[in-house]
């Protein structure tokens, strides 16, 4: 009954966000109611990726099936093995990633490399898979770890009609220059049949015209801007749009907490970022309440102890009631400082950027406060339980939602290929009114903008030890 509660009210707040609930009674009842390479990865499959040789090395060393580390860290016996396959010795790469694996299970690169060796000299389809391995690493590695856990099952229960899949690693990093010269490459490889990417909405609308013009779907996992929606018809994602976060997040600030002001933090140099705020702020001021002030994250000289005391949140004269806070993945530690300087004495309502460990790690028992919008959470009513058990025992651990829509993302790639293993073949199967494949996130239908049909869930935060931060995301029961 409490997971039921939490999928009610995204389903509330969904309603709210389109205009069909007419009443506060209905509204209450339902609250309460419920890449080019030395050495190829493969001696023999004229598939191997190849990028453009005119580009520059900065773009093609960020490019590996295997045959390079891309994440930090790398032990000796992974480069061991890496370095195995850039030999061509692909039995052995697969040795030395197994005992490699043993030390760490939840290493993804390693995983899907380990795949990659084990179908190496045999015909594949190609998935491109880009996700930031530098700064925003950790992100990289849950998008990654739903990828490998697609790939494994695609490839264990026969492959795409017999062919098994390859995934081809990118990092980005997260920088849109970066990504534009990516895209091109990407583009330029007739191998590679479809993309897994790009991370931030910024980047996703950098290189979506690249992909648009070389007619090459690309599914985002984790890209949530607005702007998004319909900007390219080989753009698709597995993860909602800002709009029906803002609006779970506005109702339940209205309507169950019943806050009517709030003051919003975002950055200023973010699409993302800007994005959420101004959805956010769209549906506060639609639906009766009070946006106090707008503040920049990424504004150095904010000092956020000096801003939220009682004296300078009053800017309109009355007490600010909640926060929201719209980070970008460069802004996360100055989201941090805010929601430490608050002191759980406001609620802290807040997009899927702050649903990180590091979040929690860096906020601790101040994280208590905070109300995030997820597409997906592994306790919610609707989650695939057997997705969720296969996850837990491969990483020996929970994983993120982040990790469930890039799963998603492969799985939805491998399904448009199964009737016409091509990029045409691709697009014309996910543009199909009954294409629908299961998941880990339930059905993936998409829009005629790209857009997933799917609405967020809100999460809390609580006492616990599932992060290993001593507080946990759980989903939002209502009382």
């Amino acid at each position: 009954m409490a997971r039921d509660n939490n999928s009610r009210f995204a389903i509330l707040a969904t309603l709210l966000a389109f205009g069909l609930v007419g009443g506060i009674s209905l509204l209450l009842w339902l609250l309460t109611g419920r890449v080019d390479r030395a050495v190829p990865l493969q001696a023999n499959n004229s598939d191997s990726v190849a990028l453009n040789k005119d580009l520059p090395e900065a773009v093609r060393s960020r490019v590996s099936m295997g045959e390079e580390v891309l994440f930090p860290d790398a032990s000796d016996a992974k480069r061991e093995s890496v370095e195995a396959i850039a030999q061509g010795n692909f039995a052995d790469a697969v040795t030395t990633f197994n005992a490699t694996l043993l030390n760490d299970p939840n290493d993804p690169e390693s995983f899907i490399y380990r795949s990659n060796a084990r179908i190496a000299n045999q015909k594949v389809l190609t998935i491109a898979v880009v996700a930031p391995a530098g700064v925003s690493s950790a992100i990289g590695l849950e998008i990654l770890r739903g990828a490998a856990q697609a790939q494994d099952d695609i490839n264990r229960n026969g492959g795409v009609d017999g062919i098994p899949v390859m995934l081809v690693l990118v990092d980005d990093e997260n920088d849109p220059e970066l990504a534009q010269a990516i895209a091109a490459g990407l583009v330029d490889d007739p191998s590679v049949l479809g993309v897994v990417g790009h991370y931030s909405s910024d980047v996703t609308l950098a290189t979506a015209p690249i992909y648009e013009a070389g007619e090459l779907v690309t599914i985002t996992p984790v890209s949530t801007a607005v702007d998004l929606s319909g900007l390219s018809p080989y753009l698709y994602r597995t993860v909602p749009t800002d709009s029906f976060a803002s609006a779970a997040l506005a109702a339940y600030m209205l309507y169950y907490q019943e806050d009517k002001s709030v003051a919003v933090f975002f950055d200023s140099t973010s699409d993302l970022s800007a994005s959420f705020k101004a959805e956010f702020n769209s549906f506060v001021r639609a639906w009766g309440g009070d946006v106090i002030a707008e503040y920049d994250l990424s504004d150095e000289q904010l000092d956020a102890d000096v801003l939220l005391s009682e004296e300078l949140l009053t800017d309109a004269g009355d007490r600010v009631d909640a926060l929201m806070i719209a980070a970008s993945p460069s802004t996360r530690e100055a989201a941090a400082k805010v929601i430490n300087a608050n002191q759980n004495e406001r609620t802290v309502l807040g997009g899927d950027e702050l649903y990180s460990r590091e979040i929690l790690e860096a906020t601790g028992s101040d994280s208590q406060a905070m109300v995030v919008a997820v597409p997906w959470h592994l306790l919610s009513r609707d989650t695939d339980e057997g997705f969720v058990e296969a996850s837990r025992d491969l990483w020996e651990g929970d994983v993120s939602w982040r990790t469930a829509t890039a799963y998603d993302a492969v799985v939805a790639i491998a399904a448009g290929l199964d009737s016409d293993a091509s990029r045409e073949g691709l697009k014309n199967a996910l543009d199909d009114n009954n294409f629908s494949v299961d998941s880990a996130t339930g059905p993936i239908v998409f829009l005629p903008s790209g857009d997933r049909r799917q609405v967020d869930r809100l999460v809390t935060v609580e006492p616990g030890t599932r992060s290993g931060t001593g507080y946990d995301f759980v989903p939002f029961v209502v009382e």
